[in-house]
């Protein structure tokens, strides 16, 4: 039940991280407007930096199906607990954003925190399984 519950949700995470990576990449103005920058604000170098954000999100997003296709369940536990922290930190990192909480900084972060939980509950099957 943890190997399946584990591999489910770091799929998933890896879809919607993928799809994020390449909106940073190929679009970071569009990202910039959702998270409601102010136009003075939008600079090459903001731009820049989506770009490279995006870039390593793609790290996790590739990584992630081949932990939940080949990993057994200590590697899944471990992944599972890393990505978990991870999703932890880029909610809290969100919640922090400039500009004061606003419903989009909100709503990013309560996306995050959703994953976070999911990995937790994962997790908790691991002491029924033994």
């Amino acid at each position: 039940m943890l190997i399946r519950r584990a591999a489910m949700v770091l799929r998933v995470e890896a879809i919607l991280l993928f799809l994020l990576a390449i909106l940073l990449i190929a679009n970071p103005v569009s990202v910039a407007l959702y998270l409601q920058f102010p136009k003075s604000h939008t600079t090459a170098e903001l731009l820049w930096l989506f770009r490279v954000v995006g870039a390593t999100f793609l790290i996790p997003a590739l990584l992630a199906p081949l932990v939940a296709a080949f990993a057994g369940e200590r590697g899944l536990r471990q992944a599972a607990s890393g990505m978990a922290f991870i999703s932890l930190v880029v909610g809290t990192v969100c919640l922090l954003a400039p500009g004061g909480l606003k419903m989009v900084t909100v709503g990013t972060s309560v996306g995050w925190y959703f994953f976070a939980l999911l990995y937790f509950f994962a997790l908790r099957g691991r002491g029924r399984n033994r």
